[in-house]
């Protein structure tokens, strides 16, 4: 049988050296002792071990801490006497002071940016009243065998559920609108237009300057934001101002002016009018996908206090049943459920929606760097506390002779730390309001600086900063208070566990620094990736204009004419898909094997010129022909896409028709195949695609394409000066194709930028933690080095040998870290459907930017040590 335990571990020891006052040490330790021991002979040694390390931390409690009693009277003194100290420690050593000082500023900056980012996230339209009781119905469906999650709902179910279902307070419709024109007298203003039931504000929580929540119960009436009245009207009265929207005949009259919509907000608009679609449901609203889609909106609701959201969607399943057999509805994969309000933003996105979307896994990855930085203040703080040991050692051996207590000690390293913790958070906020707009610019557009000021905010903060001090004087003090009188007035540590302990941290450091630059390293790769595939498409110097909602054919075709005779202008032509936006969708039979099959493909409408004007390249057969009249209608191209996934043998030739309802009109042939592009973000995969001329005469689509060359600037002035003769009035929207597409991946540029920066702090923190070690340790280790010198030993052997032990330990924390690394950098690759791939190349780039940081970081002392006159090292007493 083993013998029983004598004495607590090494470890508890210290920890209840730390925090117990001495009557009571001797008792305790005997107590966990004895109850060990008993343990032990029960359950085991693992659950006797494991039962001591929980009931050792259950003393640190307030009822042992607060027996540590400091006379009352003497509380001023004491204080002023540490701080005094701590200042003069300061003069004596202001590299290490500094240091400290430095990494504990750059971390808590760090975490005030992550913290504000974090903060505004999670914020999203939680300023709405009650916003727990509000949800959006959203709905699913099988398509193709997939299972498609829809953000919309039949528009037929907003007075349907305030008809039967009591538990629902109100309910209220949303169009989506892509924007319009504002016109009021002979000014016009682009913006966002957005229709909604006069409930919509008895939903959503807008403060109103002008006019009452009631202000869409009228027919033709519009509530603008308040920015936008201003640039409509100036400084008259907008109320009751008449309005006409994308030069239509129909006018508005302005009942009310709200506040411009916190930025904070999945739903973006300046302007809101009413809904006038009344619609009765029908079994096709859900049988029919065109239907479906065609005949439904974005649909919330507000339940009633206590209402449970589980029993109304039970509740509406029912009701269903009466117009579409539970039976068919499972086949179809149709399904109903609820969204919280405050989840939409930061759920994955789910099918026209078309709202604004953050992302939890970029949310997520803050939150880490922010635990990181944390980490690595704490472990920086407490390895330079360590290094500044032989400064301090004497001065607390001396303090221990004159009858200084442990307590005493702890106290000291404690109001040291929260001396440094207080002035880096000063210097913290100090840093972030000089840096402010950089921050805004390239994390987040939208942070404010004024959140500093909110109480959740200053106690978040406050939290954290005690969390340092803690952990930043755990270590320390535990150390000072440990060792004993004789080895503090030598100045040496008494235990090698010490050091080794030390070196842990070392490690821990640099398993964080090795994650996040390869991180980086591998964000940056797939960056790069985005910005330079090849999109199938010749992306550079492709102008993308935007027409006006009434636009008319004739007006096309005299604009994308006079667009020609401008000098610099290569190509010109229109479609109905925009890059960096998306295609429309629509249900095809296709003959395939000697049967005609039904598929969702998408779809694009365009002139015959699109596939020049866009350098397509034709892989079979030919492309529209807009001198042939029969291919308006019966002549289809498509992608490489949709031949795979159609399983076309040979697709030219091949029957394919829509809308059989209009027999003849959409019924043709194949003619041509072209190769893919990408016109959605890389997140995606390309779609299987069919492309034909325009579906209608009187109306065109919204978007031209123009090739240029030659000066920008010039030639666009020219392009308005063309559009304005057609259209004066009404400004003509020009971007660059290259600059819509890189808007969609602004989130992902922002990650990056983040975690630059993020990673640039942790390694100038742990640069100038290596720094400050090497030098402490080349003063510890200044005998041996005397000696080795001595017997032969060069200097640059020297150098090397203190170099060697930060690469030993940084080479065991790769060997930890990389591992991890790669595993989480292909979680997040996984999202996206292109890719760039992780490889050997990435973890030696890591290993050879960490191993250079570290003999840049350690050099100065392994040099110094190398060159150190040996007989002055082996005679100093």
């Amino acid at each position: 049988m083993d013998n029983d335990k004598s004495s607590l571990p090494k470890w508890a020891e210290r920890f209840l050296s730390a925090i117990c006052p001495e009557p009571l040490y001797e008792e305790i330790e005997g107590d966990l002792i004895e109850a060990f021991n008993r343990k032990k002979k029960e359950r085991g040694e693992t659950r006797a071990n494991w039962f001591l390390f929980v009931n050792t931390f259950k003393y640190f409690r307030p009822g042992i801490l607060l027996r540590n009693r400091v006379r009352p009277s003497a509380n001023f003194a004491i204080v002023r006497n540490y701080l005094l100290t701590s200042y003069r420690h300061v003069l004596k050593d202001k590299l290490n002071s500094s240091f400290k000082l430095t990494g504990l500023t750059l971390s808590l900056f760090g975490l005030l940016v992550v913290a504000l980012y974090v903060s505004y996230q999670l914020s999203f339209d939680r300023y709405n009243n009650d916003y727990e009781r509000i949800y959006r119905v959203n709905t699913q469906r099988l398509e193709n065998g997939n299972v498609e999650q829809y953000g919309i709902a039949p528009v037929a179910f907003g007075h349907m559920l305030m008809d039967e279902f009591p538990e629902v307070e109100v309910s209220a419709r949303f169009d989506i609108a892509n924007g319009s024109h504002i016109k009021y007298k002979e000014k016009v203003i682009w913006g966002g237009v957005f229709g909604v039931d006069s409930t919509w504000f008895d939903i959503f929580s807008y403060k109103f300057i002008k006019g009452t929540r009631d202000a869409l119960t009228r027919p033709s009436t519009i509530v603008l934001t308040e920015t936008l009245a201003l640039k409509l009207f100036g400084n008259d009265d907008p109320m009751h101002k008449l309005l006409t929207i994308n030069n239509g005949e129909k006018l508005f009259e302005v009942t009310a002016v709200i506040q411009d919509i916190p930025q904070n907000s999945h739903i973006r608009g300046e302007a809101f009018v009413g809904i006038d679609r009344t619609q009765n449901f029908s079994a096709q609203h859900i049988i029919s996908p065109p239907e479906f889609v065609d005949n439904s909106t974005v649909l919330f609701i507000k339940l009633r206090t206590g209402a449970d959201p589980d029993v109304f969607v039970f509740h509406l399943e029912r009701t269903l049943d009466k117009f579409v057999p539970r039976k068919k509805r499972n086949e179809l994969g149709f399904r109903i459920f609820l969204q919280p309000l405050k989840d939409i933003y930061l759920d994955p996105p789910l099918k026209y929606e078309f709202t604004r979307k953050g992302s939890m896994v970029y949310l997520y990855v803050f939150t880490v760097l922010g635990i990181f930085l944390l980490v690595i203040s704490c472990i920086n703080y407490a390895n330079l506390s360590l290094a500044g040991f032989m400064n301090r050692s004497r001065e607390i051996g001396v303090r221990k002779v004159l009858g200084g207590k442990k307590q005493q000690v702890i106290v000291q390293v404690a109001l040291d730390t929260s001396a440094y913790c207080l002035i880096a958070f000063a210097g913290s906020i100090l840093l972030l309001y000089i840096l402010f707009p950089y921050v805004q610019e390239y994390i987040e557009p939208n942070l404010s600086f004024d959140s500093l000021t909110s109480g959740v905010f200053l106690l978040f903060m406050a939290g954290i900063v005690l969390i340092i001090i803690f952990l930043s004087t755990v270590i320390p003090a535990g150390w000072f208070s440990a060792n004993s009188v004789t080895n503090d007035l030598k100045g040496i540590i008494s235990s090698g566990g010490k050091m080794k302990f030390n070196n842990a941290l070392l490690l821990a450091q640099f398993v964080i620094s090795v994650i996040c630059i390869g991180a980086t390293l591998t964000i940056g790769q797939q960056i790069d990736f985005i910005h330079n595939k090849d999109l199938g498409i010749n992306r550079k110097n492709l102008l993308v204009l935007t027409m006006s909602e009434d636009f008319t054919v004739e007006k096309m075709k005299a604009f994308k004419a006079s667009l020609k005779t401008i000098p610099g202008v290569v190509n010109a032509s229109n479609s109905s898909f925009r890059m960096g936006g998306g295609f429309w969708k629509d249900w095809y039979s296709v003959e395939v094997g000697n049967e005609m099959k039904s598929f969702e493909l998408y779809e694009v409408f365009s002139d015959d010129e699109l596939f020049e004007t866009l350098e397509m390249k034709v892989l079979q057969g030919r492309v529209f022909d807009a001198e042939h009249k029969a291919d308006s209608g019966a002549a289809f191209v498509v992608n490489e896409t949709a031949v795979h996934e159609l399983g076309l043998t040979k697709p030219i030739g091949t029957r394919i028709l829509t809308h059989p309802e209009e027999p003849g009109k959409w019924d043709g042939t194949i003619v041509g195949v072209v190769n893919d592009i990408n016109i959605s973000t890389l997140h995606h995969k390309v779609k299987p695609l069919v492309m034909r001329l325009p579906w209608q005469n009187s109306y065109p689509e919204y978007f031209v394409y123009a090739r240029i060359d030659g000066d920008v600037k010039v030639i666009i002035e020219a392009i308005k000066a063309k559009y304005n003769l057609l259209q004066p009035g009404y400004p003509l929207e020009v971007h660059f194709v290259d600059d819509f597409y890189n808007k969609e991946y602004a989130k992902e540029n922002r990650a990056y930028a983040s975690l630059k920066f993020g990673t640039a702090v942790i390694i100038i923190v742990s640069s100038l933690g290596i720094f400050s070690l090497s030098i402490y340790l080349s003063v510890r280790k200044m005998k041996e080095f005397g000696i080795r010198k001595v017997l032969g030993a060069t200097a640059e052997q020297i150098t090397y040998l203190h170099v060697w032990h930060f690469l030993r330990i940084a080479a065991g924390g790769a060997l930890l870290a990389l591992p991890l690394t790669f595993l989480l950098m292909n979680e997040w690759l996984a999202s996206f459907a292109y890719r760039v791939d992780v490889g050997v190349e990435t973890a030696f780039a890591v290993l050879a930017l960490t191993m250079l940081l570290i003999i840049i970081s350690s050099s100065y002392a392994a040099i110094r040590a190398g060159k150190t006159n040996p007989v002055n090292i082996i005679n100093r007493v």
